[in-house]
């Protein structure tokens, strides 16, 4: 849009150039001096001559450039409204409202970003100061250094060039003493080189454990093993609650078969019902009979007892004679006591004889002691 108000500037730059062609000489000089670009630039101020035909041609082509550009820019808008139709986006084409309010915006965000710019600039501009005086520093230092390196290694040369070797006795050759310097001196710059590449890897790695510091922070108080942890938590919670559907499932089809198994209960409790309205019916009918058992049962129970006492009175009787065991017990009672007696006698004799002795010997005791 911005371009197809080029034809109309142009036309006013036109007027202009007529007019400081017939005007005075001081108008030009400021013109050229404004504008860089503008043809005729360089030409002394003593007197001024245009080239009329120079400037209708410059003018010429930038109106057909400028033709060229708007026809280029109707087309690329087209095209543009086409897109947007394809995607469905015809509210980008429509006038958009708070053009004002965007534009002050826009110019507010320039301000703050040539602000910045500003601020980068200077802080680039301290940095780059701060950057030379620190290789500066380095350079010294690193002169420093070497210098010492090589004091230190002009007194080693010097200390080792007048030393005896003590396994051999002989002095230590110039060419072994060059020779470890030498050693030393490669040394020392692997060992500076392996400093130099742990110092950057170092720094790698501190720059790369700040990366994964930022990966791991999502946002504000939030953290990527948090987001893990609920992500875990959630995969548990989706099994827990397939397995207690799982569970539900179970349970209904369990409920569905106890309703099969409750309907035939019930089935059966009919059936068992008339059974027990029989059975109350066959209840009644032995009732009676067990209250004439009853009855003929008082009549045993007293003939019994008759029968009893009569036994009794007969035992009484008898005495031993109806007791098998008790005559069996008696018999062998008898035989042992005679068995017992005959050993008490046994043992009487065997005492006898035993005093007699005893007597015997207590009557030969006295003699000898005689």
């Amino acid at each position: 849009m911005s371009e197809s108000k080029k034809p109309d500037t142009e036309k006013t730059k036109e007027k202009s150039d007529k007019d400081e062609s017939s005007g005075s000489s001081d108008s030009a000089n400021a013109n050229a001096d404004d504008d860089d670009d503008q043809i005729g630039r360089g030409v002394g101020t003593a007197k001024i001559t245009v080239n009329r035909e120079e400037y209708l041609q410059a003018y010429r082509d930038l109106i057909n450039e400028s033709k060229q550009l708007q026809m280029k820019n109707n087309i690329l808008h087209r095209r543009l409204a086409e897109h947007y139709k394809k995607r469905k986006c015809e509210h980008v084409l429509k006038p958009f409202e708070g053009a004002a309010d965007l534009e002050e915006k826009y110019t507010q965000k320039l301000m703050s970003y040539e602000n910045l710019k500003e601020a980068s600039e200077k802080e680039t501009a301290d940095l780059r100061a701060k950057i030379t005086t620190v290789e500066n520093q380095f350079l010294a230092q690193h002169e420093h250094a070497e210098s010492k390196f090589a004091a230190l290694q002009a007194f080693e040369r010097t200390t080792g060039t007048g030393l005896i070797f003590s396994a051999k006795g002989k002095p230590i050759p110039d060419k072994t003493v060059s020779r470890f310097l030498s050693l030393q001196n490669s040394k020392w710059q692997q060992a500076s080189a392996l400093y130099l590449r742990y110092v950057r890897a170092r720094n790698a790695v501190a720059e790369l454990e700040a990366i994964v510091r930022k990966l791991e922070v999502i946002g504000p108080g939030l953290y990527v093993c948090e987001y893990e942890q609920l992500n875990i938590d959630n995969q548990n919670y989706s099994s827990k609650i397939e397995e207690r559907q799982d569970e539900l499932v179970k349970n209904r089809s369990k409920c569905t078969e106890h309703n099969q198994m409750l309907a035939h209960i019930r089935e059966k409790m009919h059936h068992t019902e008339e059974v027990t309205d029989s059975t109350e019916c066959d209840l009644g009918e032995a009732e009676l009979e067990f209250t004439r058992a009853r009855e003929d049962l008082g009549a045993v129970k007293a003939q019994r007892n008759k029968l009893r006492s009569s036994l009794e009175v007969e035992k009484l009787k008898a005495g031993l004679l109806t007791r098998k065991d008790l005559l069996r017990d008696f018999q062998d009672a008898s035989d042992g006591v005679m068995i017992l007696r005959q050993r008490k006698e046994e043992l009487k004799a065997q005492i006898e004889n035993i005093n007699k002795k005893l007597r015997a010997v207590r009557q030969s005791e006295k003699l000898h002691m005689e």
